[in-house]
């Protein structure tokens, strides 16, 4: 196996300034990367065996210094900046991770949605975290792991207290949808359009596509969003130039934002999918994890370039301009970051 900065240096960096440094902007803003400390979790989900728990095992320590470190990594001589929340399930104790998250505001390059689903806290309570922190909205309670979401609606996750200060305040809510079939799913279209619809001031963000990795599924999922202009896609783990191109033509490049999902797109490899589901193709090093292969045998890089290479190549398919890269890749994100902190209270 070779050592990790060893690959780095010889396979990764050249790689990055051949190929990847000149398709990005001077700034990136990573709209979807997770950051947390061992202290917070309750149970680590694969360890102790719960439904759904290997669904995506991944490191149990990954600190605001650890992405910030990543982020110099992986884009040197570029500033990189995030969208950051804690884990956003039941294996962490909510009160610590955002504490933590509210903590990580303190770089200014770091931009921290608390952790907030229906029912977990009173409405007056994820007020004043809002106001008393540099906080820019909700990440989405997942109540279940992994793939075991059962029977869950958009509705069972979010409810009228946590979309009520999303609108007043212009919050991100950032939303892994549920479900099997994903954003393809016409109940889970609903769930989200009424969300939207409902409170015309959020800024409503779908985190990986709405988790359509595979095109024939954005092709049955986007159209259900394409009128809704408060609605968003984050690119997080989306490495199928094809998935993208769908979903530019449909709701063009203002919509779509870059995103990671570090630490996990932090894996040298990519997700590519067979029949009708994603699969994580990885140089050996992680840990075993369902729907993860390991091979020794492939040339890999870090999963962050081919989500980067997936959106530029959708893009010169579509024939997008330079400025429409740098608003995916940037300023799209921070204009919605800019609209939720102005803080302005109700809005008629």
């Amino acid at each position: 196996m070779i050592d990790p900065e060893t690959h780095y240096a010889e396979v990764d960096l050249p790689f990055y300034e051949r190929t990847v440094k000149p398709l990005i902007p001077p700034e990136i803003l990573d709209f979807h990367a997770h950051t947390w400390v061992r202290e917070q979790f309750r149970m680590v989900a694969w360890k102790a065996r719960a439904r759904g728990g290997r669904y995506m095992v991944t490191d149990e320590d990954y600190s605001v210094e650890a992405l910030l470190a990543d982020g110099r990594k992986m884009f040197p001589e570029k500033a990189y900046k995030a969208v950051v929340f804690g884990n956003p399930t039941p294996a962490v104790d909510l009160g610590k991770t955002n504490d933590y998250i509210a903590g990580a505001g303190k770089n200014r390059n770091l931009f921290p949605l608390m952790i907030a689903g229906r029912g977990l806290e009173k409405k007056e309570r994820v007020e004043q975290r809002i106001l008393e922190g540099r906080i820019y909205g909700f990440k989405v309670f997942l109540s279940w792991f992994g793939d075991d979401y059962g029977s869950v609606k958009v509705r069972d996750m979010v409810g009228p207290a946590e979309m009520t200060l999303a609108e007043e305040y212009r919050l991100v809510v950032l939303l892994h949808v549920p479900g099997g079939e994903r954003l393809a799913d016409p109940e889970v279209q609903a769930g989200v359009r009424a969300l939207a619809q409902g409170y015309p001031n959020a800024q409503i963000v779908l985190a990986h596509c709405g988790r359509c990795y595979h095109p024939d599924r954005m092709k049955r999922a986007v159209g259900s969003i394409t009128d809704l202009d408060n609605v968003y896609l984050d690119s997080s783990m989306v490495m199928d130039p094809l998935v993208i191109q769908i979903a530019l033509e449909s709701i063009g490049p203002k919509r779509l934002l870059f995103g990671t999902d570090l630490p996990v797109a932090g894996m040298r490899g990519r997700r590519v999918y067979v029949m009708d589901h994603w699969v994580d193709l990885v140089l050996p090093g992680p840990a075993e994890s369902a729907y993860r292969v390991q091979s020794a045998d492939i040339r890999a890089t870090f999963m962050v370039y081919e989500i980067i290479l997936a959106i530029v190549r959708a893009a010169r398919q579509l024939g997008l301009s330079g400025s429409d890269l740098s608003a995916i890749f940037h300023d799209n994100g921070m204009g919605i970051l800019e609209m939720a902190r102005n803080m302005e209270g109700p809005k008629e």
